[in-house]
């Protein structure tokens, strides 16, 4: 034992001298100081010959530049290891770099007939040619182990990384597409994979690709559920609803699933987008379907809201379309019965009897017998918002802010009670009580909800800006807004034209051309309309309602005008110009949704 005691020690320290040469040629290897680590990795390789650390020493001198010293260690080294496939893409990497790509590929060939016919081999060699951007080679590796019947594998996957890698967007869909076709239950792995295509796609160039691939697919397997709803999330993930929505129907036609709860939420998604056809398309798909469906009282719900606020959007004020709509919510009514389901459409039945038929006694005894219900608390407060806006056209200030305040306290920080304080300081500010409306809204400006705090803040500043200048043309301001308020648009206009002659300042005109492109909007004169939105953004850049003049006119442009490059010229320049509006997100969102459309 004591004679074994020196060798034992020797060994020790040996070991411990190995450790920390690693050590340190780690240290170097990170720090970028190469030609250190090289040396000691050599002297690694050359006492203990394990091939770890040949690999960091060849790779020293490649990533130094000596190639002629890395050929000669790689020509040593493979002739005792004839089977290390990294080291013989190395030594075709080392004649790549020396600019001699034709012996590098001549090499590379050579070595791969020598290949195993595995499919474990065949990917591992792959990703080494891979590692060292031989990327078409380690396709045609993998084609080659494809065509092999005993391997009984296709590479898919493998092929559509390596498709990637090289940007090659269109082969790298077209393999994930295949691998889905073979591996149905994979369905999530590979929308998650185009997922990350299209995040990353800088130049829009993906986005084409996988569309098209797609729509290629549902059209020569139409029976390929997976495809059909990659093609249905696609369109989702493009905001495009129509082709989303033709999908679902597809899918639903087949009734191989049940669809309808999607066809409902892509009624409603297109909705809130203002892309008011393709809601109404989707809601009456499902009225057609049965009377009896699950979505049936949804989707009635949503088809008369679509088709009034369709009208309303586009300036319709034509008494008899209002007429057969009023029609329709009775008929509704009538036949399912007046429930919480059927709810808003009481509202919508009161915005049609008041502000377009005129019978405001009717709208106000709707929404009094619906106040009877038995109301959740929600649904009372939007049937008394409804019944307090009636009040305040009806000239009944004192009504309708006693309804806004019973709102207020019953549901004190819900966004409905925000939205009631904010009607409510309005209210005021219509009558001349400008301090107690400005000591509102300046409550208001921190509203949870950005819109209703954006409103608070514009009117704020209305106020505030123009007591500074002149008191009386603010009075004349909130009476023009009033007016326009309660649709009486010609004393509105005349209002508005002795602030101009009168009144005229800095503040009060881009407030007077914004009231008139308002006033223009809801008689349908969208021309003049869009000439009075750009006297204020573009006379008028630096006001406090320049944005807001922005994103109306854009959508102006964009839906009524069909001027979709001028809308988007207008959706860029508030997200260029006005990066703190509150409607900078939504001016990007359209500005994307118009730019994929031009493609």
């Amino acid at each position: 034992m004591t004679l074994l005691l020196p060798q034992i020690v020797e060994a020790q320290n040996v070991n411990n001298q190995r450790q920390l040469d690693e050590r340190l040629a780690r240290e170097f290897y990170y720090k970028k100081d190469y030609e250190k680590a090289r040396d000691i990795y050599k002297n690694l390789y050359d006492n203990f010959g394990q091939i770890q650390y040949f690999n960091q020493y060849t790779d020293c001198l490649i990533l130094t530049g000596d190639y002629e010293t890395a050929e000669k260690a790689y020509k040593s080294f493979l002739k005792k290891n004839p089977k290390n496939w990294k080291s013989h893409v190395d030594m075709a990497y080392v004649y790549s770099q020396q600019g001699d790509n034709p012996k590098a590929l001549k090499y590379i060939n050579k070595v791969l007939k020598n290949v195993p016919d595995t499919k474990n081999a065949i990917n591992d060699v792959a990703n080494l040619l891979r590692a060292r951007s031989f990327n078409e080679t380690a396709i045609a590796l993998f084609d080659r182990g494809a065509k092999n019947p005993n391997i009984n594998y296709k590479f898919y996957l493998e092929k559509a990384y390596t498709y990637n890698s090289m940007l090659d967007f269109e082969n790298a869909t077209e393999c994930y597409l295949l691998y889905l076709k073979e591996n149905p239950a994979q369905y999530d792995m590979i929308k998650n994979r185009l997922r990350v295509m299209l995040m990353y796609d800088i130049n829009g160039n993906v986005d084409d690709v996988v569309r098209m691939a797609l729509l290629r697919k549902t059209q020569e397997d139409p029976e390929n559920e997976e495809f059909a709803s990659l093609l249905m999330w696609y369109s989702l993930q493009q905001q495009d609803y129509e082709l989303a929505l033709m999908q679902l129907k597809a899918l639903d036609r087949r009734g191989k699933g049940d669809y309808e709860n999607d066809i409902l939420y892509i009624a409603q998604i297109a909705g809130n987008n203002r892309q008011y056809d393709i809601a109404i398309e989707a809601y009456d798909y499902l009225l057609k379907k049965s009377d009896e469906g699950v979505f049936f009282v949804q989707a009635t719900v949503g088809m008369i809201k679509m088709s009034y606020e369709k009208a309303a959007a586009e300036g319709n004020h034509d008494k008899a379309f209002y007429e057969d709509l009023n029609k329709k919510i009775d008929d509704a009514v009538a036949k399912i019965g007046l429930s919480n389901e059927l709810l808003p459409l009481v509202t919508v039945q009161a915005d049609v009897l008041a502000f377009e038929l005129g019978r405001f006694d009717d709208a106000k005894t709707l929404l009094n017998n619906a106040l009877e219900m038995n109301l959740p608390a929600k649904s009372k407060a939007e049937i008394k918002m409804k019944l307090a806006d009636v009040y305040l056209f009806t000239d009944e200030v004192w009504e309708a802010t006693l309804l806004y305040s019973q709102i207020e306290k019953a549901l004190k920080n819900e966004p409905i009670a925000h939205e009631a304080r904010f009607k409510n300081a309005q209210l005021r500010y219509f009558i001349g009580e400008f301090e107690w409306a400005e000591a509102a809204l300046k409550v208001l400006t921190a509203a949870t909800s950005k819109l209703v705090a954006n409103d608070a803040m514009t009117l704020s500043l209305t106020i505030s800006d123009n007591l500074e200048y002149d008191t009386i043309a603010l009075k004349r301001l909130a009476k023009a807004d009033y007016y326009i308020y309660q649709r009486k648009y010609d004393i509105a206009n005349q209002t508005l034209d002795s602030i101009a002659a009168y009144n005229l300042n800095e503040v009060s005109l881009p407030n007077v051309f914004y009231r008139k492109a308002k006033i223009a909007m809801n008689e349908g004169d969208f021309v003049l309309a869009d000439s009075l939105y750009k006297r204020v953004y573009e006379g008028y850049a630096d006001s406090y309602i320049a944005d807001e003049a922005l994103i109306e006119d854009a959508q102006l442009l964009e839906n009524q005008l069909n001027k979709k490059e001028e809308a988007m010229v207008c959706y860029s320049k508030l997200f260029d110009y006005y990066t703190a509006s509150v409607y900078v997100a939504q001016a990007r969102k359209s500005y994307r949704r118009l730019r994929d459309e031009q493609k």
